[in-house]
C-alpha cells in the first residue's frame, strides 16, 4: 500500500499531466476542429471536474495552474482565466466537499454555472469594457458555442478524474 503522501502526489501528478496534455491539444493548430466556430477550453474542462473531487486548497491551485494556461493560450495575457478559475475552483471544492455532494447530477449544475460565469467574465473584460464594436457577432458565432462545448467536454472529463481521485485516494479505501 502507498503512503497518503504518494498517492497524493500521484494523483495531482495525474492531474498536472491531464493539464499539459489538454493545453497541447487545445492549442495545435488543426488537431481539433472548429465546431460552430469555436473550440471546447478542454483546460475549464479538467480544472471544474478536479475541483469537484479535492479539497479547496488544491481545486484552487489546479484552477490556478489552468487558468494561466488558458490565458497563455487564449488571450496571450494572465488575468482573467486565472483570477476566475481560481475563485471558481475554489467554491466549487469547498460546496463540493462541505454543502453539496459531488455526484454526476450536482456537477453538471456546478459545471453549467462555472461555465456560464467564466465565459461571461471574459466577454466582460475582453469586448464590452473596451467597446468592440461587433461584439455582439462574436458572442453569437463563437462564445456561445464555446460555452456549449465546453460544457459538454467536461462531461467525460468527470469521469476520467473520479476514476483518478477514486483510485488514487486511501481516504475513500
Amino acid at each position: 500500500m502507498m503512503s497518503d503522501k504518494a498517492t497524493s502526489f500521484f494523483r495531482y501528478l495525474a492531474y498536472v499531466i491531464e493539464l499539459i496534455l489538454m493545453f497541447v491539444l487545445s492549442t495545435t493548430p488543426g488537431l481539433m476542429p472548429e465546431i460552430f466556430g469555436a473550440k471546447p477550453v478542454l483546460l475549464i474542462c479538467v480544472a471544474l471536474t478536479a475541483a469537484v473531487f479535492e479539497r479547496e486548497i488544491p481545486a484552487m491551485i489546479i484552477g490556478m495552474l489552468s487558468g494561466i494556461l488558458a490565458d497563455i493560450a487564449y488571450s496571450n495575457s494572465i488575468g482573467v482565466f486565472t483570477i476566475s478559475l481560481t475563485v471558481i475552483c475554489f467554491i466549487v471544492g469547498y460546496a463540493a466537499n462541505n454543502l453539496i455532494v459531488a455526484k454526476f447530477l450536482n456537477y453538471l449544475l456546478y459545471a453549467a454555472v462555472a461555465v456560464g460565469i467564466l465565459f461571461m467574465l471574459y466577454f466582460l473584460v475582453w469586448f464590452v469594457i473596451p467597446g468592440v464594436k461587433d461584439m455582439w457577432s462574436y458572442f453569437t458565432a463563437h462564445l456561445i458555442s464555446r460555452m456549449v462545448q465546453t460544457f459538454l467536454f467536461s462531461i467525460p472529463f468527470y469521469f476520467i478524474n473520479r476514476f483518478i481521485y477514486s483510485r488514487l485516494n486511501t481516504e475513500m479505501g
